[in-house]
Parts: structure tokens; C-alpha cells; sequence
């Protein structure tokens, strides 16, 4: 036979209802490539739908007659540019939103926030003060985002400063020049009177025109020395500094991406297992064994394996690169347990469709891949991955390891490990079921179709 016989024999093997394989197969690059592209389009487009808090504890203040409420007038300003899903709300909501991962990050604005920005045209400006602050523990990459958000917070305070610098400035001048009026009628009121007006009336008139250039004179800014310049000049040039604060911080991008990265690998190797070990022992299916029995013993060398294979990873991560969790211990056994569940998900999928488990498996990866929020927020994905996320189980390692990683709330690690457990537990028992099934043998199982 000739090479494209042989070729097209290879694939009439599948016939029927088999045809689905090579289909599925070719199909692959396009899942992959559609649904991560799909996923991941536009992500810095849809921060609008990224929850975040802004905190308003400013006091108004007078200045030059009028009222300054520089805190109420920026947090309008941040609200109407919609860069984020802005949300008011007092300081104890809004850190145990950012604890819980209800909002990305916060920011809050201080009590004397009108008061110092107030105080900038004065002989003595004062800097003010907002704090944003970040938790690693709901993700890393949007510290990104967040460096988005403090370039336009700044961009709405130096407009704010400005309205209100020159709003004083200009009260300072219609005072200045109302003084300068009196002294100026004061003056031609006394040279009017010199020569013909009373010593008495003389007398009024200079004290006029003394108290006149007195009002002018205390309306005038007194000169700074030079050290005091230099500092006013400071102030004027940046009227606010934003500090960063972050709850749980990652420190470096390995870290912060270590989570997604792990969960990626553990899952990959449950897929390749079963292309080297058999999903289950057909002689001992056939015997006396029970269905339970060789459904463990079929997952158990895999699982075995893969918590080798996740603590061989975990050691070259921490001594090679500096991992450095918070919670060791806590890091070790949930890779443990997701490295078991992984692989008795992947068990499932072999025992119940054979080979095709194995492109099931695949197909799952690339699910998870764009579902889980190991890059970006889920919010700025589209709402079938919105979904995904909550019910598949890499979202629960990336979150998990988030917090034995960086630090976090621990009822996020709890919440981890029952989902991840319950995921082991059910694919095991419906393993288990697969296989008492298989004990009833038909006609088909019997006298398989001939195979050319």
C-alpha cells in the first residue's frame, strides 16, 4: 500500500458515530485560539465594569468667603469619568469589600483634604493626601489598572486645585483692589482738605488714607524666604500625593502569577497521566473486585504522582526563584488536594469516554484558562466566563493559593478546599458508578464491531 492509503485507512477507522474524534480534533487550535482571544479582547475596555470603592471623609472648608469641598467635588469627578465602577461608600464597607474581593481597590479621601489644598495660595501650604489601597489577594495585574486610576485621580485633583487657586486668587485681587479704592479716595479726600479743611478734619483724613494702606498692605503675601519658597513652590507644583498602600501585597509579578501558573500545571498533568497509566484495571473490573475498589486503585498511582510532580514544582519555585508563601503548610496541602481532584476529574473523563476523555480534558483546560481570573478581573470578561468561573475548580485553586501565596481572608482558603474536595470526592463516586456499569455486559461489548 501506497502512503495515502494507508493514511485514509487510518482515518475510516472512524466511522459512525466515531467521526466526532478527528472533528474534534481539528477543532482544537480554533477553541484554543477563539476562546482565550474571546476571553481576553479587550480587557483595559471593560475596567468600567471592575468594582471599586471611593471613600469621601473630606470636610468643607471656608476659604476667601466661599465654601471649598474639594473631597465632594473630586469624587464627582472620578464617578463621571466611568474608568471603574466607582462605588461611594464609608470607610468600614469599603474595607471589607476589598478584604472579601467585592471591590479591586479603594480609595479614600481624608478629613482635611479641603483644608490643606486651602491653604496652598497662603504664606504656609500644606500638601495634602489621598491613600489607595490595592490586596493581591484578589489579583495582581490590577495594580496595573490601578496605576490607571491614580494618573486620573490626579489628572481630576490638578483640575480641582487649579478651579480653586484661582478662584482664591482672583477674591484676593477684588479685595486687593477694593483697599487700594479706599486708600486712593482717602488720599484726594486729604489733599482736597489741605489748605481749607480744619486741622481736625486734616487729621481724619491722614488717619483714613493709614488705615486704608494698612488693608492694603496685610492683603499682600508676605515674601517667603528661600528654604519657605522653595517648599511653597513644591506644594503649588504637586498640591496632592497619592500613597499606595496594599493589604497583601505579592511583590513581585512571579509571585503574583504563581497561582494561575500552578494551577495550570497540575491540570496538565492529569491530562497527560492517563496517556501513559490505565484509567482502570479491566481483569480485575471482570472479577471480584469491587467497583470502588479498582476505581481507587486506578486513581491512586496518578494521584500519588501528581502531588510528587506538584511538590517537585513548588520546591524548584521556592529555592529557585523565592516563592516564599505566607502559609507553607497551607500551600503544600492544597496543592496536594488539587493535584488528587484534578486527576480524578481526568479519571472520570477516561473511564466514562476513553480516548475522547483525554480532547474532554483539553477542552476543559481551555475553559479554565479564560475563566478562572488568574490575568485580568473576571468583570472584564464576557458573561459565559463570568459563569464558568464560579462553578469550575482552577478558580478555586488560583484563589486559594492567592491567600497561602500573599495572604488573604481565610474563608476564601476554606471555601477553596471544600469545593476542590467535593470535586474529588463526586468524580470518584461517578468513576465508581461508570465502572459497576461496565460490569453488565451487552452484545456490543461482547462482539465489538471489526476494526480494519
Amino acid at each position: 500500500m501506497n502512503v495515502l492509503r494507508l493514511a485514509w485507512l487510518e482515518l475510516r477507522r472512524f466511522r459512525g458515530p466515531l467521526m466526532v474524534v478527528p472533528v474534534a480534533i481539528s477543532l482544537v487550535p480554533l477553541l484554543y485560539g477563539s476562546l482565550y482571544l474571546w476571553s481576553n479582547w479587550d480587557p483595559y475596555g471593560h475596567f468600567h465594569e471592575v468594582p471599586v470603592a471611593i471613600v469621601n471623609q473630606d470636610q468643607p472648608v471656608a476659604a476667601s468667603g466661599q465654601t471649598l469641598a474639594a473631597g465632594a467635588q473630586l469624587t464627582q469627578t472620578v464617578v463621571e469619568q466611568n474608568n471603574f465602577e466607582w462605588h461611594q461608600v464609608d470607610a468600614a464597607k469599603a474595607s471589607d469589600g476589598l478584604r472579601d474581593g467585592d471591590y479591586y481597590f479603594t480609595v479614600t479621601i481624608p478629613p482635611d483634604f479641603s483644608a490643606k489644598l486651602a491653604s496652598g495660595p497662603t504664606a504656609q501650604p500644606q500638601q495634602a493626601r489621598l491613600t489607595m489601597t490595592l490586596n493581591d489577594a484578589n489579583g495582581f495585574i490590577i495594580g496595573t489598572a490601578a496605576e490607571s486610576a491614580k494618573a486620573a485621580l490626579q489628572s481630576a485633583i490638578t483640575q480641582a486645585v487649579q478651579q480653586t487657586y484661582a478662584q482664591q486668587a482672583f477674591t484676593q485681587l477684588g479685595d486687593l483692589r477694593q483697599q487700594l479704592g479706599q486708600a486712593a479716595s482717602a488720599a484726594r479726600q486729604l489733599q482736597a482738605g489741605i489748605g481749607t479743611a480744619p486741622a481736625p478734619q486734616l487729621q481724619q483724613g491722614a488717619g483714613d488714607l493709614a488705615a486704608g494702606l494698612d488693608q492694603t498692605a496685610a492683603a499682600v503675601p508676605v515674601p517667603a524666604g528661600p528654604q519657605q519658597a522653595q517648599g511653597s513652590a513644591g506644594v503649588l507644583t504637586a498640591p496632592v500625593v497619592i500613597d499606595v498602600d496594599n493589604l497583601h501585597p505579592a511583590k513581585l509579578y512571579g509571585r503574583g502569577m504563581a497561582p494561575f501558573f500552578f494551577s495550570i500545571a497540575l491540570w496538565v498533568f492529569g491530562l497527560t497521566a492517563y496517556l501513559v497509566l490505565k484509567p482502570f484495571n479491566a481483569r480485575a473490573l471482570a472479577g471480584r473486585s469491587g467497583a470502588l475498589t479498582v476505581t481507587l486503585a486506578g486513581w491512586l498511582p496518578a494521584a500519588f504522582l501528581g502531588v510528587v510532580g506538584a511538590y517537585v514544582l513548588y520546591a524548584v519555585v521556592d529555592l529557585g526563584l523565592g516563592l516564599d508563601p505566607r502559609q507553607v503548610g497551607q500551600t503544600l496541602g492544597l496543592l496536594a488536594l488539587a493535584a488528587a481532584a484534578f486527576v480524578a476529574i481526568d479519571h472520570l473523563l477516561n473511564v466514562a469516554f476513553g480516548a475522547v476523555g483525554d480532547a474532554l480534558s483539553l477542552v476543559l483546560l481551555m475553559l479554565q484558562l479564560t475563566s478562572c481570573g488568574g490575568l485580568y478581573p473576571i468583570e472584564t470578561t464576557p458573561a459565559p466566563f463570568q459563569w464558568l468561573h464560579q462553578v469550575l475548580p482552577m478558580t478555586y485553586l488560583v484563589e486559594g493559593l492567592r491567600v497561602t501565596i500573599s495572604g488573604g481572608e481565610g474563608w476564601i482558603l476554606t471555601r477553596a478546599v471544600l469545593v476542590l474536595g467535593a470535586y474529588l470526592l463526586v468524580a470518584l463516586a461517578v468513576s465508581a458508578l461508570v465502572l459497576s456499569r461496565r460490569r453488565l455486559w451487552t452484545m456490543a461489548r461482547m462482539k465489538p464491531a471489526i476494526q480494519l
